[in-house]
């Protein structure tokens, strides 16, 4: 494989530095809230955003179709759903992951400020703009990774599914993963899934066995890689590397390849659009 300086130009994977982020989309009353990854860069199966609330800040309601998942990377973050009956109040702290099902109404608040990762996956090109159907039941589930679902020794040492097909999560998956020095995931595809691997430390290289080319990256970078592109990552720069993020959909041949009767999940994985 060679080495690419220009990250951006390797067919079906990218890493996507912080000062390539889009820009503030407005969703928030103080602070930003920024795509990584989404519509303007052609995703369809998982948006991820970075949504960095300042001391007081709030989003406006937010609602979608589909599913959406989320991560706090620092701070508490306080998410109100809303239900027939007033509203629920689901309280995270850094590691902290909370799932929205679709047509779910919530916003995100913090006190003190925090900032977290993720978005609706399918990708929403409407975020914030829809308007709110609240529903009469509760459906947001909140979980933390060190209280993970399933691990996936072929991804890594310490692989864990936390939002997962498992739990309940179809299109909307997070996992956490820590590479350590010298660990390399075994190369692996995703025949229906858009990945995207969002590092907070560390820094190591991004295989696109596919084209037979690297890409190095850093702590605040972003790796995401298109249908169908066989892959790897490895912590093979000296550094201990942790990210969050996953394919979307679930991606069953590698739930199965992890041991999963995934035939005897109660739940379905089907291809996802875009919404528009």
């Amino acid at each position: 494989m060679r080495v690419i300086e220009d990250r951006a130009k390797s067919p079906g994977l990218a890493v996507i530095s912080p000062d390539q982020w889009g820009p503030d989309l407005g969703l928030l009353t103080d602070g930003t809230w920024r795509e990584i990854v989404g519509p303007s860069r052609g995703a369809a199966c998982r948006s991820f955003y970075d949504v960095a609330l300042a001391p007081g800040g709030a989003s406006v309601a937010l609602t979608h179709e589909g599913e959406g998942v989320y991560y706090v990377v620092d701070g508490a973050v306080t998410v109100i759903e809303q239900v027939g009956s007033g509203e629920l109040r689901h309280t995270l702290e850094p590691g902290g992951m909370v799932h929205v099902p679709g047509g779910s109404v919530y916003s995100l608040t913090s006190g003190a400020g925090a900032r977290l990762v993720g978005g609706p996956s399918p990708v929403d090109a409407q975020i914030g703009a829809r308007e709110p159907v609240v529903g009469a039941e509760p459906a947001i589930t909140v979980y933390h990774r060190d209280r993970p679902g399933l691990m996936v020794p072929f991804i890594s040492r310490d692989a864990r599914l936390v939002v997962w097909l498992g739990a309940g999560a179809v299109t909307a998956n997070m996992n956490y993963v820590v590479l350590e020095p010298g660990e390399r995931n075994r190369e692996h595809v995703h025949a229906i899934s858009e990945d995207t691997i969002h590092i907070l430390e560390g820094r190591g290289t991004a295989e696109n066995v596919t084209t037979g080319e690297k890409l190095e990256f850093g702590p605040g970078d972003t790796v995401h890689i298109e249908i169908g592109f066989w892959h790897a990552v490895a912590a093979d720069r000296g550094e201990r590397v942790v990210s969050v993020g996953g394919p979307c959909p679930a991606d069953v041949d590698m739930l199965r390849a992890a041991g999963v009767d995934v035939d005897a999940l109660a739940y379905r994985v089907d291809l996802p659009a875009a919404q528009p």
